[in-house]
């Protein structure tokens, strides 16, 4: 247990997308604790590599009808060669063979982790604020008897996202960040024009933010001088008003 617990604390000690965010629980984890939920009932997989080490391991919590995932875990030293989606796919197989017709999980948005679960079939059903840190959280559920396939992310095939707050677009780079309210047709077109026209700003791959802001106002944009994983209001909107969610994460 206790060479279990430390391959979950290397894997949740590192990788955060942007700096800052409050500690991952499983870079606590202890032999115990991985004991006790053993002894719960949950149950675990592991994955080794050529040499017969642990490089990954997954729980799951088994239900009827529903299995939940716990705690994925890559070591670093073996991430970018599919070990996590192997142990995703033992669950799914582990699953189907208890009769459980659907696998679910929840996310966390300002870590980066669903569009990895999307590449997987993973849909978000829902977007909620963490429990018990100052962050944004979705479920996602795969449907076991449906055929595998990558879906897009962020909202894995729906049409709209799962919340209806007010949301803002940001684009961001080294030299500065600019958020507009998430809008269509003309008036996003407008905003984009507007985001070209500061030259101060490199603009770079979008990310979708859900809330309040915070930030300094320029002919209707929020505008700020630092790259966005330095903005408060965009690394952990919570933080800066805790009824905003982060609601996607893509590009650098």
């Amino acid at each position: 247990m206790e060479r279990t617990a430390a391959l979950v604390r290397a894997a949740f000690a590192v990788g955060d997308r942007y700096p800052g965010l409050p500690p991952a629980d499983g870079s606590a984890e202890t032999g115990a604790d991985v004991l006790a939920e053993l002894e719960r009932g949950t149950r675990m997989w592991t994955g080794l590599d050529r040499r017969g080490d642990v490089v990954g391991c997954v729980r799951a919590i088994p239900g009827a009808d529903v299995w939940a995932v716990r705690r994925l875990a890559v070591a670093p030293r073996a991430r970018g060669r599919s070990v996590g989606r192997l142990l995703m796919h033992a669950i799914e197989d582990g699953a189907r063979a208890g009769g459980a017709a659907r696998v679910v999980l929840d996310a966390v948005v300002e870590r980066g982790n669903p569009p990895f679960y999307c590449r997987l079939g993973y849909r978000t059903t829902a977007h909620f604020p963490g429990p018990d840190k100052p962050l944004s959280e979705v479920r996602m559920v795969k449907d076991l008897a449906a055929a595998d396939e990558e879906l897009p992310y962020p909202w894995g095939g729906e049409p709209v996202p799962l919340w209806d707050g007010p949301m803002r677009v940001w684009f961001g780079g080294p030299r500065g960040s600019v958020a507009l309210p998430a809008q269509t047709g003309a008036a996003l077109e407008a905003g984009l024009a507007a985001l070209a026209g500061l030259a101060a700003l490199h603009v770079g791959t979008p990310a979708r933010f859900l809330g309040g802001d915070g930030l300094p106002r320029s002919g209707g944009l929020l505008v700020d001088s630092r790259p966005t994983e330095a903005v408060p209001a965009f690394r952990m909107p919570r933080r800066v008003d805790g009824g905003a969610l982060a609601l996607w994460r893509i590009g650098g």
